[in-house]
């Protein structure tokens, strides 16, 4: 990849989604807080992807959203003012639970 960026394709996983089209299934952790009219939720490893919805229901759909933005827009901000060859690849990391 000389001198241009190929951008990937945004996967991440929603119920009823065609699986044949996902390449790799990210687990993050949502949280849950009950409040008046509803929840707000944010994802425990990305702390700045917050939403809300009047049912949980909601509030998980409407996060994964936020989530799938986010990462979208972190890839492609990560390859800003980025000139030459690069090289991506995966790596792995061991997540702990919290209790």
């Amino acid at each position: 990849m000389t001198g241009s960026l190929t951008r990937r394709p945004l996967v991440h996983s929603i119920e009823g989604m065609n699986t044949k089209k996902l390449q790799k299934v990210n687990t993050f952790t949502a949280v849950f807080q009950k409040v008046r009219g509803g929840y707000t939720t944010w994802i425990e490893e990305m702390p700045n992807v917050i939403s809300e919805g009047k049912t949980k229901v909601e509030a998980k759909i409407n996060l994964k959203d936020a989530l799938g933005l986010m990462l979208e827009t972190n890839r492609i901000m990560s390859f800003k003012g980025v000139a030459g060859d690069v090289e991506r690849s995966p790596i792995s990391f061991p997540v702990h639970q919290v209790a």
